[in-house]
């Protein structure tokens, strides 16, 4: 894809999130809330069981049932990279993807515990695994990365610790490398 069409994605995009006015500062939740209202069915967020991601090597996904949506998404992650995955999701529902990535039935067994894989998938209205086109998933990155933007939601660094502790730490650390530092004559 030329630099052109990536400037003419970009402004659709621009204009496909321009018409959701959330409050600042920026919470995905917001977003999702307003996503589940446009579309007139829920939105659930819900971090992917233990062990999935790394199984699988999923970090998110967008399940689609006829009625709801469910954005699964790693919580072994920073907060700002469970932002991202969540948008990257409500990307795919934004730009109306219609091939989600669905779960083998192993993960379907996970996801959905108390139904059969079987079921969920049919549930789901597919069979088998189908994969999101490449250029779907770089469609629904750059929508990320645009919402991020637009939104104002760029991740910021709450400190947790007074500022003397960042003094005192800082002092330790060129202590340390002054005495480490190799000497040449």
């Amino acid at each position: 894809m030329g630099s052109d069409d990536w400037r003419a994605l970009r402004a659709r995009h621009e204009k496909l999130i321009s018409r959701f006015e959330l409050p600042y500062p920026f919470r995905v939740e917001d977003l999702c809330t307003a996503v589940a209202e446009e579309r007139g069915r829920p939105l659930q967020l819900l971090p992917m069981p233990a062990g999935l991601a790394a199984d699988a090597g999923v970090c998110g996904m967008w399940v689609s049932f006829g009625t709801s949506d469910l954005v699964y998404y790693t919580a072994v992650t920073s907060r700002p990279h469970q932002t991202h995955i969540i948008l990257h999701e409500l990307a795919h529902i934004l730009l109306d993807h219609r091939e989600p990535s669905v779960p083998e039935p192993a993960m379907l067994a996970q996801l959905f515990p108390d139904l059969d894989p079987a079921m969920a998938a049919r549930l789901l209205g597919r069979g088998g695994r189908t994969h999101a086109t490449e250029h779907q998933e770089q469609e629904a990155e750059l929508l990320a990365s645009v919402m991020w933007q637009h939104f104002n939601a760029a991740p910021v660094a709450v400190p947790t610790a007074a500022p003397d502790t960042a003094h005192t730490l800082s002092r330790v650390m060129g202590a340390f490398s002054r005495s480490t530092a190799p000497r040449f004559r």
